[in-house]
Parts: structure tokens; sequence; C-alpha cells
């Protein structure tokens, strides 16, 4: 936790605009997901699987995504660029884990999820619509706020048995850390 503090803490205590359970909840996710690396990027197959479905005509939306806004932000690439951006799409980036589709209806281009300071951004910005439609407060049910951000589901079962822990315990960490000496956050 030192490391993402040292690396990233500047980044995320000016996204979550000083607040320490949403900034160490921001902190333990970056460690759990990525373990502190920008470029950080996993495929997620099925995911993509839904998305050329949603080209295809078979399904009707992803997570609030059209195929109509798909095939707009599709159309913007070149023709024989498309099946790597559908990858990309369909594929988790950066620090958190950011799906990639969230740019079409963030209106974003993909590489603001692996931009440091942006991407902190857009992980508080997710984070304030699972807290609103969840009705999740990362100060008091820092591990559902996990649960949903790992799984995509309030009740989901994380890709690790030891996820939520992790969480928790890294957060604690993140907030007994020290900040470094030139790093002038409030958190």
């Amino acid at each position: 936790m030192l490391r993402i503090r040292e690396n990233c803490g500047e980044e995320i205590d000016k996204a979550t605009g000083g607040d320490r359970a949403r900034s160490a909840l921001l902190a333990a996710i970056t460690a759990n997901e990525s373990e502190g690396r920008r470029a950080a990027f996993r495929f997620v197959p099925e995911l993509h699987d839904k998305l050329a479905a949603m080209l295809q005509g078979a399904e009707g939306k992803v997570e609030g995504v059209t195929k109509a806004q798909l095939e707009k932000y599709l159309g913007a690439v070149a023709e024989e660029e498309r099946a790597e951006a559908l990858k990309r799409l369909a594929g988790l980036h950066g620090y958190t884990q950011l799906p990639g589709y969230y740019c079409i209806s963030w209106k974003l281009p993909l590489d603001a999820l692996t931009d440091k300071e942006k991407h902190f951004e857009l992980a508080v910005r997710r984070i304030e619509e699972i807290e609103k439609e969840h009705k999740l407060a990362p100060d008091t049910q820092p591990a559902e706020l996990g649960r949903y951000w790992s799984t995509a589901h309030p009740n989901g079962k994380a890709r690790s048995a030891l996820y939520h822990w992790r969480l928790q315990q890294r957060m604690q960490l993140y907030l007994d850390t020290p900040a470094p000496a030139s790093f002038s956050g409030s958190v």
C-alpha cells in the first residue's frame, strides 16, 4: 500500500476530494485489481461475446450501452481496426480495471482509462454511481462496494475468495500508511 500511496496517492486524493474512506477504498481496489499498474489490461471473453451479440442484434443493451451507441463508437474507428477496438472495449483497463465500454457512455477515448489522473476521476465517478444506485457508503459498507466493483453485482462472487478480506485489510493499511514527505494531499 505504501507503493500505491507513493505512486498514486496525490491523484487518488484529488479525485476523492480528500475523502478518507473513498481514498482508502480506491487505493485498496487499485491494489486488488492491478497491484498499482497503470497499463494493466485483462480481456473478458464473456463481455466480448455480449458486445458482439449486441452488434448482431441478439443482445439489447450491455449495462446501459445500446447497439446504436456501440456502432457509433466503432464507426469512428478504421474498419481494419474494429475487431481490436471491440476487444479493447471488452477489456478491463488501468489501475482499478475499468471496463472499456464505459468509454462509450462517458464519451471518452479508450486511452483515458490509462491516463493516471483521469483514471481515478473516472473510478470515483463509477464509485459514486454504485453508491447512489445501491445506497452503499465506503465508510460503512466497503466490502459491499468492493463486491460490486469486482463482480458488477451487489451479491456477486469475486474471482478470489480473499478479494473482500484483502480489500478491507488494504483499506486499513492505506489509512495507516503516512503520506510521503513530498505528498501535499490531505489523506
